[in-house]
């Protein structure tokens, strides 16, 4: 199934087919750059891969040399001569436009991976923290430019970076805005993979058929226990594994996990 969402955001392209739901920014001419229309279109468009069984792994990119240049800074620009109250309520609810998007990211059962290429500026950079897989290529950029138009970072930045880089290096993306480069990027934690950019949807595509050919329940129950774990004491996450191992250990999935490590084979899963 193909669908551009024509109404709310035709910035965003979806697409579910195989296994593998896509999510594509679709504004090269200006970067990627995210609008509330495209946040909204992807909000209810993760809530059917949710739903939808047939969906066994999730992919973010960007149209064209870039993967998204954070907040549309022309339309930021539009607010600038409201009086500073009307500014405050404005962006404040726009910030808050993101919080369902990332508590959906966080519990999706399924794994979502983001490959990037070219400028992931602003907000974008939550974006990618908040994947559980981040390919890069060679021509990959991230900044978190906030600071520079003297506002505060928005986008699960600031949740997210600190558990995926550190709180130091996470202060000086934030507070600086200092780039990382792609090579940085992978010294810091913040993505898994680098390749040369001719090389990157292939890598991804890779990537994506793995885990769409993997034991679905069996992954959705590991990325919840990891999500889980930096807020849980010892004891509360040995029971939320046992919980994993029983719900997992029933599936048919498992069964077939078994029989192929007895018959000296490659399991099928159906993700069951």
């Amino acid at each position: 199934m193909e669908s551009r969402l024509t109404d709310d955001a035709p910035e965003l392209l979806t697409q579910i087919a195989g296994g593998v739901a896509r999510i594509t920014f679709n504004r090269p001419a200006v970067r990627n750059a995210l609008t509330t229309g495209m946040v909204h279109a992807m909000i209810a468009f993760l809530k059917v891969c949710e739903m939808r069984e047939d969906v066994r792994v999730i992919v973010l990119s960007g149209a064209g040399d870039h993967f998204m240049a954070g907040g549309d800074v022309k339309g930021f620009a539009e607010s600038s001569s409201l009086p500073p109250a009307e500014r405050r309520a404005r962006f404040e609810s726009l910030a808050l436009d993101n919080l369902p998007l990332f508590s959906l990211m966080e519990r999706m059962p399924k794994p979502i991976v983001a490959s990037v290429r070219g400028a992931c500026a602003g907000a974008s950079v939550g974006y990618v923290a908040a994947a559980d897989f981040v390919l890069v290529s060679d021509t990959a950029l991230f900044v978190v430019a906030n600071a520079a138009l003297g506002t505060s970072p928005d986008g699960a930045t600031t949740w997210h970076l600190p558990r995926v880089v550190g709180l130091r290096k996470a202060k000086q993306m934030c507070l600086l805005g200092d780039r990382l480069s792609a090579a940085d990027a992978v010294a810091a934690g913040l993505a898994n993979w680098l390749h040369p950019d001719a090389e990157l949807d292939a890598a991804t595509e890779q990537l994506v058929q793995r885990l769409a050919k993997g034991p679905t329940r069996a992954l959705a129950e590991a990325k919840g226990l990891l999500n889980a774990a930096l807020g849980n004491p010892l004891a509360t996450q040995l029971e939320l594994e046992a919980r994993a191992a029983g719900i997992s250990g029933a599936s048919e999935d498992f069964a077939e996990g078994v029989a192929a490590f007895v018959e000296k084979r490659k399991p099928v899963f159906k993700g069951a």
